[in-house]
């Protein structure tokens, strides 16, 4: 076809939903990214960009919907920028994450993987356990009371609206930094969703220099919390009690955040496994750390956040796990120390993957890791590294920690092939 240009239509059909949260169709050769789009759909739309091996383009009609496509639940969907999946019915939300993690296996990987990868799912709505809402925005002052940037035109609130006492509370428009003024999250656990009008009427009466950019919410067995402190909302630390054990969090405290799941993630990483010596890497509030303990000898906490290697001593301490140690470090400074090899390393590193550290694992090769990722790509890439490096991938399974969105966490699984 002649090349693609702004503007034009097109009638497509889509093939499937690819990472990222697009239908992926084709015409003629050209790959078309459309957001909201569900496998099966016939649609027409309209180029609104064009990149070198694709072009991006928005739904001007739906001209026969796939079966696969349902009525959103949140009335926000589609202008909120939270979730991209709701009009897709959950049975294929799964099988579609099973392939954006095989897929990656193969193409990021390079691995040999004909079998789809399991998914492990519970219930698909009231799961967040946290969410960070945005304020439009009025200043610049983040929830932990640093000065951060703010980009965009939503740096600003207009003085109009502040006249009236109406700052916008939400989440980020889809495919920008403006902000939704939401009146409902269908995806947050109840108490959170009820706090929404708590945390409007806290912040009405505030001036402009006093407005945070950000509120972090948490919610736990005691309730939820707010950060940062504002008159009219509480904010203390969250208790979670997964796998018999008690956490204790901050409201802008990282754990997972999917309340229904967590105790099967935290089962699926720790497994069979036991030994002597254990290293959770990216250890954050020990999430993984406490039930470590009690099936090794001792166990060594990596976490180079100051607050959370602080909560971290906190839970290893309140739960009585006198054979953890807990250090404030990063990864790679830790692993350079010249450590002794352990029977396990178990890692949750960022989205940005744990590429730095992959060639001092590979130097202490401890017998067996388990990898902890919310990015296939990432993990790929590192699974990669890793075999080329001595070790063999044993399983990989999914777990659907953030349902209505195209966010999948993983776990991998590996041996070093010579463990003596």
């Amino acid at each position: 076809m002649t090349a693609p240009t702004t503007g034009q239509t097109l009638d497509v059909t889509i093939d499937k939903l690819v990472f990222g949260g697009y239908g992926l169709a084709r015409h003629d050769g050209l790959v078309l990214f459309v957001p909201f789009g569900a496998p099966g759909d016939h649609l027409r739309v309209e180029i609104t960009q064009v990149e070198k091996k694709h072009v991006r383009a928005r739904i001007v009609e739906i001209l026969a919907p796939s079966p696969h496509r349902r009525q959103p639940r949140c009335r926000h969907f589609g202008d909120c920028g939270g979730c991209q999946f709701q009009h897709v019915d959950y049975r294929e939300q799964l099988r579609a994450k099973s392939e954006f993690v095989r897929e990656a296996l193969i193409r990021t990987g390079g691995f040999d993987w004909p079998e789809p990868v399991v998914v492990q799912a519970g219930d698909e709505w009231g799961y967040r356990s946290r969410t960070q809402l945005k304020v439009y925005a009025t200043s610049k002052r983040r929830a932990d009371g640093s000065i951060g940037r703010v980009s965009g035109r939503a740096a600003v609130l207009p003085e109009t609206d502040l006249a009236v006492g109406a700052p916008r509370l939400g989440f980020h428009r889809a495919f920008t930094h403006d902000i939704v003024d939401i009146a409902e999250c269908p995806v947050l656990a109840p108490a959170l969703e009820q706090g929404l009008q708590q945390v409007r009427a806290a912040i009405a009466p505030l001036t402009r220099d006093q407005m945070p950019y950000q509120i972090d919410g948490a919610c736990g067995t005691d309730g939820a919390t707010f950060a940062p402190d504002i008159p009219g909302l509480r904010k203390d630390l969250v208790e979670h009690r997964v796998g018999g054990f008690r956490y204790l969090i901050e409201p802008e405290s990282f754990f997972q955040g999917n309340r229904h799941l967590v105790d099967r993630l935290v089962q699926g990483a720790i497994g069979d496994e036991r030994g002597e010596l254990a290293y959770d890497l990216y250890a954050g509030v020990g999430l993984f750390t406490l039930p470590l303990s009690r099936r090794f000898t001792r166990v060594v906490a990596v976490e180079d956040e100051r607050r959370a290697a602080t909560l971290g001593r906190v839970n290893v301490k309140n739960n009585g796990c006198d054979n953890v140690s807990y250090l404030r470090s990063t990864t790679e400074q830790f692993l350079a120390g010249n450590q002794p090899r352990p029977d396990l390393v178990l890692m949750d590193p960022p989205r940005l993957g744990a590429k730095p550290a992959i060639p001092l694992l590979l130097r202490m090769a401890p017998r067996r890791l388990v990898y902890v990722s919310c990015d296939p790509n990432t993990l790929a890439r590192d699974l990669r590294q890793l075999c080329d490096g001595g070790y063999e991938v044993e399983q990989v399974e999914a777990y659907d920690m953030f349902p209505q969105t195209f966010h999948v966490e993983s776990i991998a699984r590996l041996r070093h092939q010579s463990p003596a």
